[in-house]
């Protein structure tokens, strides 16, 4: 996977997590590859849309079409919403779990963590809302002395 060019400067275009949830790399729960969710109805931004898992390497598939999900952020390891199954992209890291949905999602984080200025603007109809994933982040990820061991994390992730 190739590893982009870090910029010195980051501007927060508000993006929202959910913007992430297109596609998501999950661990495959028969053969344990790789599998991939991803929408039915691509480009549908409900948190509910029908989605798909499959694996590339074994064959395996599943459809999923609940009206409920459950977050798996703080689980061990860290699972995703609708099939509840490991990430593929998460790595130990400071005493944590470094985690991301897909290469897109690891790419923002890591152009983040890697900036030396990172600015968020205001929104004029939301003024200094922090719901952008960025200003979610925990601070252990987004920590100035704590960068080095991110970016350390994300380029194992990357190798993986």
């Amino acid at each position: 996977m190739k590893r982009p060019i870090l910029p010195q400067r980051f501007r927060d275009d508000g993006q929202q997590i959910y913007r992430m949830l297109d596609e998501i790399l999950v661990v495959c729960p028969r053969c344990e590859s790789c599998a991939q969710i991803t929408l039915l109805a691509p480009g549908s931004q409900d948190w509910f849309a029908p989605r798909r898992l499959v694996c590339m390497y074994c064959g395996y598939v599943k459809e999923w079409a609940q009206k409920s999900i459950r977050r798996g952020w703080w689980d061990k390891p860290v699972t995703d919403d609708f099939f509840g199954l490991p990430l593929w992209l998460q790595e130990p890291c400071e005493g944590h779990i470094l985690w991301a949905y897909n290469v897109r999602h690891l790419n923002l984080i890591e152009a983040y963590v890697g900036a030396k200025l990172r600015e968020h603007r205001r929104r004029p109809h939301l003024g200094w809302a922090n719901r952008s994933l960025l200003h979610r982040l925990p601070r252990w990820v987004s920590s100035a002395k704590n960068r080095s061991t991110v970016l350390k994390a994300i380029q194992r992730l990357r190798e993986k």
